[in-house]
């Protein structure tokens, strides 16, 4: 089961990073949407562990979640202001998050 989460986890950062470095908005829009569906995949993935297996992971779970959703935030607002100022930012948050798998 671990390492199923951790395929998503791998495959949901896979999308961020094609969200982040594409150029036409329809391809950022669903990398977002499949990186999205990734993550609730990986949630309900570590909501099926066991209590010992979910105590002992849960903080850094936490925290990858809570990364995750801040790397969307990153992003669509990179995406709405149609700028690249968010891209240090960004490739920093997919270094970041690609550390807490």
């Amino acid at each position: 089961m671990r390492e199923q989460i951790k395929q998503t986890q791998n495959m949901m950062v896979d999308l961020f990073e094609v969200a982040a470095h594409a150029s036409q908005p329809g391809t950022i829009s669903t990398s977002l949407i499949e990186a999205q569906q990734a993550l609730l995949t990986a949630e309900q993935l570590y909501g099926s562990l066991d209590d010992a297996q979910q105590t002992a992971s849960q903080s850094t779970f936490k925290n990858f979640v809570d990364s995750a959703a801040h790397l969307n935030l990153m992003i669509v607002k990179s995406l709405d202001n149609n700028d690249l100022v968010y891209a240090d930012r960004i490739q920093n948050e997919l270094t970041a998050l690609k550390q807490l798998i």
